[in-house]
C-alpha cells in the first residue's frame, strides 16, 4: 500500500539500551549524528524511524531513560500538549517497514484507537501479546467495514484494506495511538511533573506495572489494561510483519502466527506444544504471552 504523504504526526522512540551504551557525556552529539542518517543506523528503531520518513513527517521525542515506566508517561504529555492527531512509538530494537508503518497509521486514523504490531519475544519462545480474538475486520483506509475474515464472507480481494482483530494484552515494540484514546484514558490518570517541582502537572500515568491477578504485569499490558476497561480495546493489525531483535513475524488474516525464518519458527512451535502439554483439558492455552 502507497500513497501520498500522510498528515505528519507525533513520534517517539525510547534508547535506553543506546544511551548506556553511548554514555550520557556523549549521548547528545551521537544522537545528532544517528538522526541525521536514520538509514544507516545499528539500531532497528532509528531504521524504523527513516523508514517513516517515507510515510509522513514528524515531531520526534527521544528519551534515553531507563526507566521506561516513567518516560512511557512522559511521552504521553508530550503528545497531550502538540497538535498531532497520532502518537507512533517504536522501541529501539524493533524493525518495521514503510509500507507497514502506513498501514498502521492508517487503521489508527480509522478506528480514532490504537493499533500494535504482534512481534516475538526476544528468547523466541512466545509472541508479545495475549488473547487475540475474532472474527477479523476488514476495513477501507477511510474506516468503512468491508468484511469480516472468519463468519463465511471471506476474505477482501484488495490489498487496500486493513485487517484488525481485537488484543486483550499487546507489547509496545511499535503502537500508534490515537489523540480520541489517549485524552480519554488520561482524563482519570495521576498525574505528575517531569521535572520534579518546576512546572505544571501534565504527565498522565499511563504506563505503570504491577501485579494483577497473581501475575506481574508491564507499562504496556498495564495499558492494554487501561483501554479495555474504559471499553477501547487495542487492536492489532494483521498481515504485517515487525521485526524484533532480529526475529521477524506477523498474525495472518486469519490470526495465525507466522515467523519468517524456518528455525525460529520451530522454535516457537516447540514451545507452545510444550506449553500446550502442561494444560489441563478443560483449559485452553494461552499461546502466546508478552509483557
Amino acid at each position: 500500500m502507497t500513497g501520498e504523504p500522510l498528515a505528519k504526526l507525533f513520534a517517539t522512540t525510547f534508547m535506553y539500551s543506546a544511551c548506556k551504551v553511548v554514555g550520557p557525556a556523549f549521548w547528545p552529539e551521537w544522537l545528532k549524528d544517528q538522526l541525521a542518517a536514520l538509514d544507516d543506523s545499528e539500531w532497528p528503531g532509528l531504521r524504523t524511524l527513516g523508514q517513516l520518513r517515507r510515510v509522513c513527517e514528524y515531531d520526534l521525542h527521544v528519551d534515553g531513560s531507563t526507566y521506561i515506566t516513567r518516560a512511557r508517561s512522559v511521552a504521553v504529555g508530550h503528545f497531550l500538549r502538540s497538535a498531532h492527531d497520532v502518537w507512533l512509538t517504536v522501541d529501539d530494537d524493533v524493525y518495521v517497514q514503510e509500507d507497514v508503518l502506513r498501514r498502521v497509521v492508517l487503521a489508527c486514523r480509522a478506528t480514532r484507537g490504537g493499533i500494535a504490531l504482534p512481534y516475538m519475544n526476544r528468547d523466541g519462545h512466545s509472541m508479545t501479546f495475549r488473547k487475540v480474538s475474532g472474527p477479523t475486520l476488514w476495513l477501507t483506509r477511510g474506516g468503512v467495514p468491508v468484511a469480516r475474515g472468519l463468519d463465511g464472507v471471506g476474505v477482501p480481494p484488495t490489498g487496500d484494506t486493513l485487517p484488525l482483530r481485537v488484543v486483550d494484552r499487546v507489547g509496545f515494540g511499535c503502537v500508534a495511538l490515537h489523540r480520541d484514546l489517549v485524552e480519554a484514558l488520561a482524563a482519570d490518570a495521576p498525574k505528575f511533573r517531569e521535572k520534579a517541582l518546576v512546572g505544571e502537572v501534565d504527565c498522565p500515568a499511563l504506563f505503570l506495572e504491577g501485579a494483577q491477578d497473581g501475575e506481574w504485569v508491564g507499562e504496556d499490558f498495564y495499558f492494554s489494561a487501561l483501554a479495555e476497561r474504559a471499553g477501547r480495546p487495542l487492536h492489532v493489525l494483521l498481515n504485517a510483519p515487525c521485526e524484533h531483535a532480529g526475529i521477524a513475524a506477523m498474525l495472518d488474516g486469519e490470526g495465525q502466527i507466522c515467523v519468517r525464518d524456518p528455525e525460529h519458527a520451530r522454535i516457537l512451535d516447540m514451545s507452545l506444544r510444550a506449553k500446550e502439554a502442561l494444560v489441563s483439558d478443560d483449559r485452553q492455552p494461552d499461546k502466546s504471552q508478552g509483557g
